[in-house]
C-alpha cells in the first residue's frame, strides 16, 4: 500500500464545514429533546386528566367527594403548568405524583379488566401516560447530569 496515497485519502480537513457551522441561537432549536419529551408528556397527563374528570365527577355521589375531585383536577393542572414553566421543584412533584399513581393503578389493572374493560382502558392510558412522564423526567434528568 502507498503511504501517501492513504493518507491524501484520509483528510481531516474534509469536515471542516461540518464543524464550521454556526451553534443555532433560536430557542426552539437549543432545546433538548428530552426537555421537550418531558414536557410533551406532562401536557398529555394533564389532557387525559381532564378527558377523565367527567367519568370521576359522575361517581362522585356527595359533595365532599365532588369538592375532592374538581380539586384534584385543578391541583395536577397547576402543578403541570409549573412543572412545564420550569419553576422550582415543580418538576419533581408532578413526576412524584405520577409515580406514585402509577404505583398505586399498575397493580389492580388486571383485577380491573375482569370487571369492566371500558373503565379498565381509562386506567391502562393513564397509568401508560403517567409512566411515560416518569420515564421522560428520567431521560431529561440523566441527560442534564452528564
Amino acid at each position: 500500500m502507498n503511504s501517501r496515497k492513504i493518507a491524501d485519502w484520509i483528510n481531516p480537513m474534509d469536515d471542516k464545514e461540518i464543524f464550521a457551522k454556526r451553534v443555532p441561537t433560536d430557542r426552539v432549536e437549543l432545546t433538548l429533546q428530552p426537555e421537550r419529551l418531558f414536557k410533551a408528556s406532562v401536557i398529555v397527563v394533564c389532557a387525559w386528566a381532564l378527558i377523565e374528570a367527567p367519568l370521576e365527577l359522575g361517581g362522585a355521589i356527595s359533595l365532599i367527594a365532588l369538592l375532592a375531585v374538581v380539586a384534584s383536577k385543578v391541583l395536577i393542572g397547576l402543578i403541570g403548568t409549573a412543572a412545564i414553566a420550569n419553576l422550582r421543584f415543580a418538576r419533581q412533584v408532578f413526576t412524584f405524583i405520577c409515580a406514585a399513581s402509577v404505583l398505586a393503578i399498575a397493580p389492580v389493572l388486571p383485577l380491573e379488566y375482569t370487571r369492566c374493560v371500558a373503565i379498565a382502558l381509562f386506567s391502562t392510558v393513564e397509568c401508560l401516560g403517567k409512566a411515560a412522564c416518569v420515564a421522560a423526567f428520567a431521560i431529561r434528568t440523566r441527560g442534564s447530569v452528564s
